[in-house]
């Protein structure tokens, strides 16, 4: 069964935050995508850390690419997978940043989705 996977703000997160923060990842983060897209948000082979309340409730999966770790947030809504921030881990600061954004995102997409049923842009 097959799923979409989507970004919110519409194409902010892939390629652009990619190709800005890390394009070094691109490729890697391709094959992840079409992975989640057939086998939805616990692809096999990658280690998924759901965050809890605290961290509003978003998922994550942890990347390395030439000793750099990356960290993709989402969530799951049914057959929807959506991203909401995809960055390099860095300092103590810049990642409660990088959580804090993906956090407001997801509230954003929340509230919009509610009102709205127009979907989210596609990560391809």
């Amino acid at each position: 069964m097959a799923y979409d996977v989507g970004q919110w703000p519409r194409e902010a997160i892939y390629p652009a935050e990619v190709e800005r923060e890390c394009p070094e990842a691109l490729e890697v983060i391709d094959v992840l995508l079409f992975a989640m897209r057939s086998a939805g948000p616990s692809p096999p082979g990658y280690a998924v850390k759901t965050l809890g309340a605290k961290l509003g409730g978003l998922w994550q999966i942890n990347l390395k690419v030439q000793k750099r770790q990356i960290r993709l947030l989402y969530a799951p809504y049914g057959r929807m997978i959506v991203f909401f921030r995809i960055h390099k881990k860095g300092s103590p600061q810049e990642q409660t940043r990088a959580y804090d954004l993906a956090k407001r995102r997801k509230s954003e997409y929340e509230t919009i989705r509610r009102t709205s049923h127009h979907g989210t842009g596609t990560a391809h």
